[in-house]
């Protein structure tokens, strides 16, 4: 159990490093980095794509570290885009026009003001790796699983539909 819950956390922290590092490259470059269709991935969406993959398919040790890390990856960039769509522009001007440079507001503002989200994400994200891993042992809902997922899928991507703003 407690290999579980390792693994959950691994896999998390590699996403949330990953989104993390293209959220700056995009935030501090002139590389033009869109988090927008990331948005999509919420928990649901998450941990739907995680049952019907996990029903699906039999244990891979490395296949199972990349899709885990993939979907690691979508769900903490998808939250990192609605947090930097939530930001206010006119602050970031100012903050500019004061003669800060662009990585002096992504690392003294936006980062040091989204870490406890960043924990949010980190940790609710540890707990959907970590259930999914611990179902997997449990032989009697692999078909079920399936279904489950796609349901929770649909789901998500419904009321991510919903609820974005035009």
């Amino acid at each position: 159990m407690l290999s579980v819950i390792l693994l959950g956390l691994v896999f998390s922290s590699a996403g949330l490093v990953g989104a993390g590092l293209l959220t700056w490259l995009g935030l501090v470059s002139f590389a033009n980095i869109n988090l927008v269709p990331f948005s999509f991935m919420n928990a649901l969406t998450t941990l739907g794509l995680l049952f019907m993959y996990e029903s699906v398919f039999e244990v891979s040790r490395v296949r199972d570290f990349l899709i885990y890390v993939v979907v690691s990856f979508f769900f903490h960039a998808g939250r990192l885009s609605v947090l930097l769509q939530g930001e206010d522009k006119r602050l970031r001007v100012f903050f500019l026009s004061a003669g800060h440079t662009k990585n002096e507001y992504v690392l003294n503002y936006l980062f040091k003001r989204s870490i406890r989200k960043n924990i949010a994400s980190l940790l609710l994200c540890w707990g959907l790796m970590s259930l999914t891993i611990a179902l997997r042992n449990l032989g009697s809902w692999k078909l079920q699983g399936f279904w489950i997922g796609v349901f929770l899928l649909c789901l998500g991507v419904t009321s991510f539909l919903l609820d974005r703003k035009y």
